[in-house]
């Protein structure tokens, strides 16, 4: 009986951990600033939860892009094609109060613009946030 209850008990804490973990991630409260600059792609870290780019500034300053969830981000034509290593972007996003970490609204390759964080619905994270601007 006490190997059930231990078993048990180590999984309640799992998801409870793990349900922290989601919520913990959950809102855009922590991200501030409004930025754009321009980087060079190092890594694509295209998985769940969030597609993420990792890139450098001009100053080899690292940045965490976090990007919307893998496959909203397929449905509306971002995949692992769209970007290679050393492509220089040009992004616009609201940067982390804490983090080198910013919520991407937009990417630019080349001048043109390549990806826009949407929501399910289609609406663009600008529209959805009623930021000023456009993708």
């Amino acid at each position: 009986m006490k190997s059930w209850h231990l078993r048990k008990n180590i999984i309640i804490t799992f998801l409870l951990l793990l349900t922290m973990e989601v919520f913990a991630h959950h809102g855009w409260s922590y991200y501030k600033d409004e930025l754009s600059i321009d980087l060079t792609v190092i890594e694509l870290r295209l998985r769940n939860p969030h597609d993420r780019i990792i890139a450098i500034d001009k100053d080899n300053h690292e940045w965490n892009l976090l990007l919307a969830p893998p496959a909203r981000n397929r449905r509306f034509g971002f995949d692992g094609s769209t970007l290679k290593i050393a492509d220089k972007i040009e992004i616009l996003g609201q940067k982390h109060i804490t983090k080198s970490e910013v919520k991407i609204h937009c990417i630019y390759k080349n001048d043109e613009l390549i990806y826009t964080y949407r929501y399910p619905n289609g609406q663009s994270s600008l529209d959805f946030m009623r930021l000023d601007g456009n993708c």
